[in-house]
């Protein structure tokens, strides 16, 4: 708790010090609603988003992924487990 405090409070010090950012247009985002009608050649991907904590830290990010891209990685990780898991059997 004492250390999040501390963190807010460098933040809120490095923010009054920086100096004002430069305002700059928004670089031009196509961003189409998810009841739009598809334009021809289009389709939808349906994202799958979860919270991942990276080893070493408590802390999550939020990653998105595509459906097809989120059952490669599973398949990938599910392999890997069970080379490391034959690779300990073979040592013991």
């Amino acid at each position: 708790m004492i250390l999040v405090l501390l963190m807010a409070a460098a933040l809120s010090a490095a923010d009054e010090q920086a100096p004002a950012p430069v305002s700059t247009p928004p670089a031009a985002v196509e961003r189409t609603p998810v009841s739009a009608p598809l334009k021809p050649g289009e389709k939808r991907i349906k994202m799958i988003c979860r919270e991942e904590t990276t080893t070493g830290t408590r802390f999550t990010k939020r990653v998105c992924y595509d459906k097809a891209e989120l059952e490669a990685r599973q398949e990938r990780e599910r392999e890997q487990f069970i080379e490391s898991q034959n690779s300990q059997q073979m040592n013991h």
